[in-house]
């Protein structure tokens, strides 16, 4: 059936309001530009004085077109459109009448409202072109991030959308993963694996398919204006199965598919051990956006240390999509430390550090007095290898200082180099070579499993003293499942040519290591852990962390020691993916970018 387009002229703003404005009498002729012999009702109303008002323009589209003379209504059949020109809006349903007589438009079957990038789909609209008001019953709306469905919603003049008696769920879950279990942790294949899941992009099929606890809330607004802090929500309650608690009276969050917009809570808690700085930190932290993508946070803190000695300090952090820039300082040691980090693209990062631990790839977290390095991280993908050839290049200059480092890891350092050759400062490159092999054999089922895997890590060492050194290591790993406990047993045999001037960065694994890295599930919301790494020759073990993950399968409090750094970090891995049931849904400034119109 050939398309027909029509131009219909619609008033909305009444002349005691607006300036009147003349309409020509040409435009007014034949709007719709019907090449037949039926009158179009703004042609018999053209001496009408209420079209000396302000004018929208609609334009309908459609299979069929029917128009009834003496009620003054319009009704269009089979992919009918109704474009809203002056707002930029789309209406598509099977069926679309105009009203004339009232000058309102309703639409029937399949109704598709799009705006702004913005679409919702509903059974049934009433649209009110007069005062901008519209009613849509079962709506479906798809905004950025999220998902509205309720009984209807409805318009108002001052540019509100309200939603009543629905369901808001997220466009896809939230993870909140801060660390697994440490921030910078060991370095074996099970525990890295582990680390990825938990800051990769979360899925749906990564949320519990029966959760714990339901969310409502009384009321939840939501404004387009804004990219952070665009989503408030009132009355909230957390519903679990033979109770209910409720949640703050108030609380503000980000709702934004955008990776490079940063936002946390006003006031977070600051606790842990921070860098060189000594003892545990407590205190509060407050967190303001300075743009929508950077953070500026300020905590000052107390600190205990050893025989409950007490200190107090305070930080200052600037965090962005590429920028990390932080200072702190503890009275307990009279200490400051800080670091600041620069990402350039995705494999390019330049780091400087003062008194503060940086990840120093296989080798784990070194502490340096002063740390300016440049480093960049690449993959080139093999066949028999599941993360691939990965490589770390890096230079950097670096001013060693023993007396910032616990006692005992500073003995190991000493018991692993050659003191008289160790220099204050120097400048330094290295290349880390590393990969880990695809299973050379897997037995077992689902609860009871094992697999034989090939490590090798190297690392080739140079320094403005003319010292050279290589650090070459290898051996078998085997990951292993065995009911409640996962858990990866692995053997190094390792080679050192040459020597490094640096204290700090002493090769203390020896020739032969064996690692453990794993976790036993004690309850569905107790998990306990560690990594430990023993040195065979010196009869030794010289790495030791322990952790501990408590809470419900998508709700995780986690809390890791490290024995030889004598650092403790607590974290949180939050997914959440439970849609929030509501009685009101206000969408404010809705002109920006709602689907409605």
């Amino acid at each position: 059936m050939k398309k027909q387009t029509y131009l219909l002229v619609v008033l909305i703003f009444s002349f005691i309001f607006v300036l009147p404005v003349e309409v020509r009498a040409s435009i007014l002729k034949n709007p719709f530009h019907k090449k037949n012999n039926q009158q179009s009702v703004v042609g018999n109303q053209s001496s009408d004085t209420t079209l000396k008002a302000k004018a929208v323009y609609l334009e309908l589209e459609g299979d069929d077109v029917e128009y009834d003379h003496e009620s003054n209504v319009y009704i269009t059949y089979g992919m009918a459109t109704a474009h809203i020109v002056d707002q930029g809006a789309k209406l598509e349903a099977d069926e679309i009448i105009y009203y004339g007589s009232d000058q309102h438009v309703e639409a029937k079957g399949n109704i598709k409202i799009t705006r702004g990038g913005i679409v919702t789909v509903g059974d049934s609209f009433k649209f009110d072109v007069t005062s901008n008001k519209y009613l849509l019953t079962q709506p479906k709306t798809v905004l950025e991030g999220a998902v509205i469905r309720s009984r209807n919603v409805a318009s108002s003049p001052d540019d509100k959308i309200e939603y009543e008696h629905g369901r808001l769920r997220l466009d896809e879950p939230i993870r909140v993963a801060q660390g697994f279990g440490a921030r910078k942790h060991p370095r074996t294949f099970y525990s890295q694996k582990q680390s990825r899941a938990s800051k990769a992009r979360p899925v749906w099929d990564d949320v519990s398919k029966s959760p714990k606890y339901r969310v409502t809330a009384e009321k939840i607004v939501y404004d387009n204006s804004k990219k952070i802090n665009n989503l408030t929500v009132y009355g909230a309650r957390v519903h679990f199965q033979n109770f209910s608690l409720p949640v703050t009276p108030k609380f503000t969050t980000t709702v934004n598919s955008d990776p490079k917009v940063r936002t946390a809570p006003l006031i977070a808690p600051t606790f842990g051990t921070q860098g060189a700085l000594g003892g545990l930190a407590f205190g509060p932290t407050f967190n303001l956006n300075v743009t929508d993508y950077h953070i500026l946070s300020l905590s000052p803190f107390g600190q205990l240390g050893s025989s409950n000695a007490l200190g107090f300090g305070g930080m200052v952090g600037f965090y962005g999509p590429s920028t990390i820039l932080e200072g702190s300082y503890g009275s307990l040691k009279q200490r400051f430390i800080g670091q600041f980090r620069q990402r350039f693209g995705r494999h390019t990062e330049f780091r400087s550090a003062y008194n503060y631990y940086l990840d120093d790839g296989f080798l784990g977290s070194t502490l340096a007095q002063i740390n300016v390095e440049l480093v960049d991280k690449r993959k080139i993908k093999v066949p028999f290898s599941e993360s691939g050839i990965n490589f770390r290049t890096a230079g950097s200059w670096v001013q060693s200082s023993p007396g910032i480092l616990p006692s005992r890891y500073q003995q190991f350092l000493k018991g692993s180099g050659d003191q008289m050759n160790f220099q204050n400062t120097a400048f330094k490159t290295e290349e880390q070579i590393s990969l880990v092999s695809k299973p050379i054999f897997k037995l077992g089922a689902e609860k009871f499993n094992t697999a034989l895997r090939v490590r090798t890590r190297n690392a080739f060492r140079a320094y403005s003293t003319g010292d050279f050194q290589g650090i070459f290591t290898g051996g078998p790993l085997l990951d292993n499942t065995v009911g409640p406990a996962t858990f990866e047993i692995g053997y190094d045999q390792g080679y050192v040519s040459g020597k490094s001037p640096l204290f700090y960065d002493q090769f203390i694994q020896g020739m032969q290591s064996v690692s453990l890295d794993g976790d036993v599930k004690l309850t569905e919301w107790v998990t306990l852990g560690g990594y430990g790494t023993y040195n065979v020759k010196a009869d030794e073990l010289i790495e030791r962390q322990v952790r501990a993950k408590v809470g419900p399968k998508d709700f995780k409090l986690l809390v890791n020691w490290d024995a030889l750094r004598q650092q403790t970090q607590f974290g949180v891995n939050f997914l959440f993916g439970q849609p929030v049931d509501f009685e009101r849904f206000l969408i404010i400034n809705s002109q920006n970018k709602s689907g409605g119109m």
